[in-house]
């Protein structure tokens, strides 16, 4: 292919998780003041857990399990749900201008980065003769069960789209230290996280390593997106920024764990994306507070913010009206608006 973008690949030894999700931050941060150009960071951590922006630890894992076990939890800056990484998996970002790649992509919405960046992983799965699907919204599975998963962040002017590909992960540490709702496999014929999933390396009949699945990733990273990759490393500002974001936010306990508010009451819903959760109270029909939990995908924190922020005060009936102006994702405001006629409908707690 002709006129091919110019990445930056960037392969990284960080392997602890609060320090790994600083740097993320920072290349997004960068990235939207167009201090750097596109990035593809492949990396890899010591085994630990993440959870979702909007997750609850307690609700989402065996805390109790994974500090008896050294498994440190640590909150995303992006959405979805809880993750077990470790030795046998890898990941990637990539980091870019929106409307440039999105202009280059003939990208109308964000959701269709899900099926663009999951092209990636299913041609990469054909060269290990593994027939792979996308499992919308945001999966690749094989035979009904889950290999890959992605979630995105939009920034401002830049985006960073994630992805976590299972190789040979142990699957029974990831049992035991998750425990997701029971709606998230509601509709998935599935009872637990380890049925749920299967690694690329019992999928072959020779034995593959975490490398060659990377080498095969990079590979098809360049022929779907018409990129050319050019190995790299981390600027000073990189350094210096995540240095800064680790020590006031990611290594700071209250960032994964001090984000839930107490509220006496609290609807939930399956949406397309994932378990969806309204936690609330309601005062002379009004509501005095409300909060989005859940392992659901949505790639704009603000527009959330901004509709929470002015759901405060006014009647369900009036939220209804606010949230047809929110400029959130179709099957969320779908989720919500069923989930905000039930409460106004029997007043559910």
């Amino acid at each position: 292919m002709s006129n091919r973008t110019i990445w930056r690949l960037i392969e990284d030894d960080i392997r602890e998780p609060a320090m790994h999700f600083a740097m993320e931050e920072a290349l997004l941060r960068l990235t939207d003041e167009a201090y750097i150009g596109p990035t593809l960071r492949i990396r890899r951590v010591n085994p630990s857990v993440w959870i979702g922006y909007y997750q609850t630890p307690s609700e989402d894992v065996d805390v109790d399990y994974c500090i008896e076990h050294n498994l440190k939890i640590v909150r995303r800056l992006n959405s979805g749900g809880a993750v077990y990484q470790d030795k046998g998996t890898f990941c990637y970002s990539a980091f870019f201008q929106k409307n440039d790649f999105f202009s280059n992509h003939n990208i109308q919405q964000p959701e269709e980065l899900y099926q663009l960046f999951g092209a990636v992983i299913i041609d990469m799965c054909k060269e290990l003769n593994i027939e792979a699907t996308l499992s919308p919204v945001n999966d690749i599975i094989v035979n009904g069960r889950k290999i890959y998963g992605s979630a995105q962040l939009d920034w401002y002017s830049a985006f960073a789209h994630s992805g976590s590909i299972m190789v040979n992960v142990n699957r029974d540490t990831m049992q035991l230290a998750l425990r997701p709702s029971n709606l998230k496999f509601a509709d998935k014929g599935f009872k637990n996280v380890k049925d749920r999933v299967v690694n690329l390396a019992e999928l072959t009949p020779t034995p593959i390593d975490v490398k060659q699945v990377i080498n095969l990733f990079v590979k098809s990273f360049e022929q779907k997106l018409n990129a050319q990759l050019e190995p790299s490393a981390f600027t000073s500002q990189e350094w210096e920024l995540a240095k800064q974001l680790y020590e006031e936010k990611y290594s700071r306990p209250e960032w994964t764990f001090a984000r839930s508010k107490t509220a006496k009451s609290m609807v939930s819903a399956k949406i397309p994306s994932g378990v969806l959760t309204l936690k609330f109270e309601l005062q002379n029909n009004r509501f005095q507070a409300a909060a989005l939990h859940g392992d659901f995908l949505l790639a704009n924190h603000r527009e959330a913010e901004r509709f929470l922020s002015n759901c405060i005060n006014k009647t369900p009936g009036q939220v209804l009206e606010e949230l047809n102006n929110a400029n959130l994702p179709q099957g969320l405001k779908n989720g919500l608006a069923n989930l905000i006629k039930q409460i106004e409908s029997n007043g559910a707690c």
